[in-house]
């Protein structure tokens, strides 16, 4: 079972802690509220109150060792950074860790965090996308600028094949899979994989993948 590390609590770092408990993942959770600290004693492993920019107590709760860590300190950005640098200084393969600003995110990268998460950036450019492309039911990022994503099929689509519909001209995009509206009512498995000749109906979902802009573009209803 791989081990991480949730250093700081706040609304971030809890959520990270339960969604990978949730995957069966086991959890280290620290930070210095105790309140904090204590609402999360149930739901993961391990939860210390500790300070994250000393040494010794990352090691005494074996933090040293974890597979990878995120930071999620909110409001303290000098222990963000001298946590981000001593987890990178035990050899920890992949630190994650939060930054409030680009000035914030480029000084954690000069500690080594592997990578930077701008939390509010982040946030804003998924509620732009949700608010301007209805259809868009989710969206993961798999690498910078590339992305997973759920679109409902448009009317535009209905009664026409995939192959018809000819997603990779048009728009630069894979299908994954076709999720069907109406599977129980009709008896079929839930997710297809793709065939050409798939007929998409109403209540159909795509899953697809590619760039982040052509996603945003078939989910507006953008048709070249």
């Amino acid at each position: 079972m791989k081990r991480y590390a949730v250093i700081g609590l706040g609304l971030l770092g809890r959520t990270v802690a339960r969604e990978l408990v949730g995957r069966g993942a086991e959890v280290i959770a620290v930070d210095m509220d105790g309140e904090l600290v204590q609402s999360m004693a149930e739901e993961v492993p391990l939860a210390v109150r500790l300070d994250s920019t000393n040494r010794e107590a990352l090691r005494q709760q074996g933090i040293d060792q974890v597979d990878a860590a995120l930071v999620a300190i909110g409001e303290n950005f000098q222990a963000a950074v001298l946590t981000t640098a001593l987890l990178k200084e035990f050899g920890i393969a992949r630190v994650i860790s939060r930054a409030g600003t680009v000035e914030e995110a480029r000084i954690l990268k000069l500690v080594h965090a592997d990578e930077v998460v701008l939390v509010e950036e982040m946030v804003a450019r998924r509620l732009s996308t949700r608010l301007m492309s209805p259809s868009l039911v989710d969206m993961v990022e798999l690498t910078p600028g590339m992305s997973l994503a759920k679109i409902e099929a448009s009317p535009e689509m209905l009664g026409k094949t995939l192959s018809s519909l000819k997603f990779r001209q048009r728009y630069g995009l894979n299908v994954v899979a076709v999720i069907k509206g109406d599977s129980e009512a009709k008896g079929v498995p839930s997710t297809l994989l793709p065939d050409p000749n798939e007929v998409i109906e109403e209540g159909d979902i795509l899953l697809v993948d590619g760039p982040d802009e052509a996603i945003e573009r078939m989910a507006s209803g953008d048709i070249e």
